[in-house]
């Protein structure tokens, strides 16, 4: 029991590696993509290899690290982690772009919110008490809105691709 932990923390420490790297590139033109809305589409874009990318290291570790007998809750355990890795490299990059790069982006994220929150019918005082909150630091921001949601994505993206990932079988026929 305790080498299938360390299998598969040390194969979630890699794979996230790459899915981190992934996207840092892909934040990189969401970065860009208030110059461009070029830029921005491409992000948008690059959002499809992240369910790709899961599906490649769920059928990856249930090949090599289960021997094709990877259980449901281990590949829901293997994603969670994945993404949990993957976003602390993604942090790196939010946190320089927020702090450095573009120090007001939180800020016009959260004009922007207020603004759809006050045309919306959720009252008067409800909207009033939302734009009284103080905007979050760097590292709140980062936690809750990177980690914290990369996280969930992980979960709910595991949900899905696990079962495929468990019945994928290669043509090995060639």
């Amino acid at each position: 029991m305790e080498s299938n932990k360390n299998q598969i923390l040390n194969d979630t420490m890699h794979a996230g590696l790459i899915l981190g790297l992934f996207w840092v590139f892909k934040y990189l033109f969401v970065i860009t993509g208030a110059l461009h809305p070029l830029l921005s589409f491409t992000a948008t874009l690059l959002s499809f290899g992240t369910p790709l990318l899961l599906f490649y290291f769920l059928v990856k570790y249930n090949r090599e690290g289960t021997n094709g007998e990877m259980r449901f809750g281990e590949g829901i355990q293997f994603s969670i982690l994945l993404f949990f890795f993957a976003s602390l490299l993604e942090s790196l990059m939010v946190l320089l772009h927020v702090k450095w790069i573009d120090p007001l982006y939180i800020g016009g994220i959260y004009e922007a919110m207020m603004q759809m929150a006050s045309q919306m019918p959720i009252g008067k005082e409800l909207a009033a008490q939302l734009a009284e909150q103080p905007l979050p630091g760097a590292i709140t921001y980062i936690f809750s809105n990177v980690i914290m949601a990369d996280v969930f994505l992980g979960l709910i993206l595991s949900l899905l691709i696990v079962p495929l990932a468990m019945r994928y079988k290669r043509n090995e026929t060639a």
